[in-house]
């Protein structure tokens, strides 16, 4: 009985690791939560890999098409999974209309420097598109607050999946709340761009 349980866990893991990593094209029935918000972005400083200072609220005021996630270099987690989506969404990005940015901020700005994402760069092979910021504490702490992703209990190992979408600088934000493929994280974009058009 015990053996049998055992192998019904494995099969079971094995089956949950392969949903998190499909990166699969059907957008028909996609594994997170999409809402649509209004957030104020915060006026602070963050770092970037090549140590440059980055006022946020300036950096995402002047891109058009905005992409944002949360991660951390030493994670073993769903952090490789989120990066690698981001990664695997860039060719289907590059398809549309526009400039577009994305902004991969760090939820463990005391380990993670700026030799540490340079480090997190070239083992996800991101290029110009993806931008990795870390900061201060208070500075994280403020910009996950404005963007409610604030993670329970202090413990950043608890952080769930979260992506944020902002088609144009009047568009709303689009909230993705789970592990979104490269191909939905593309699909949601096109919509976002549509949306942001038909409202313009």
């Amino acid at each position: 009985m015990k053996s049998y349980l055992f192998s019904a866990v494995i099969v079971f893991s094995m089956l949950v690791m392969n949903i998190a990593f499909a990166d699969s094209g059907n957008t028909n029935h996609p594994e997170y939560g999409r809402s649509i918000h209004e957030y104020r972005t915060p006026n602070v400083q963050l770092i970037d890999a090549q140590e440059n200072e980055i006022d946020f609220a300036d950096a995402v005021a002047n891109e058009e098409m905005v992409i944002i996630s949360f991660a951390f270099t030493s994670c073993t987690g769903t952090c490789p999974v989120i990066t690698a989506n981001l990664v695997r969404a860039i060719p289907e990005l590059q398809k549309t209309e526009g400039s577009y940015r994305i902004f991969l901020i760090s939820l463990d700005p005391e380990h993670d420097t700026p030799a540490r994402l340079r480090t997190y760069e070239q083992r996800f092979g991101i290029e110009d598109n993806i931008t990795l910021l870390t900061g201060n504490r208070n500075a994280i702490h403020d910009l996950l607050r404005a963007y409610n992703a604030v993670y329970p209990g202090g413990n950043r190992m608890n952080h769930q999946p979260l992506t944020l979408v902002r088609a144009g600088s009047d568009a709303p934000w689009i909230r993705l709340e789970g592990l979104v493929s490269g191909s939905n994280l593309a699909h949601e974009v096109r919509i976002a761009i549509e949306q942001a058009n038909q409202t313009s």
